[in-house]
């Protein structure tokens, strides 16, 4: 995915996928183009930093 979507996806508060898993974008950073992500429904999800190019 383009940053671009990410970024209008993170405004809108959506979910994405990664590695088959739905994740909540907690944050996103516009230098590296990056976002931290988050599986959903757990109680201590695992924070994981990945590129937009790597989401779907």
């Amino acid at each position: 995915m383009t940053y671009e979507r990410l970024k209008a996806l993170y405004d809108a508060r959506a979910n994405v996928h990664y590695k088959g898993k739905l994740c909540e974008v907690i944050s996103i950073n516009a230098l590296k183009q990056t976002a931290q992500v988050a599986e959903v429904d757990q109680m201590f999800p695992p924070v994981v930093e990945v590129k937009a190019s790597e989401l779907a």
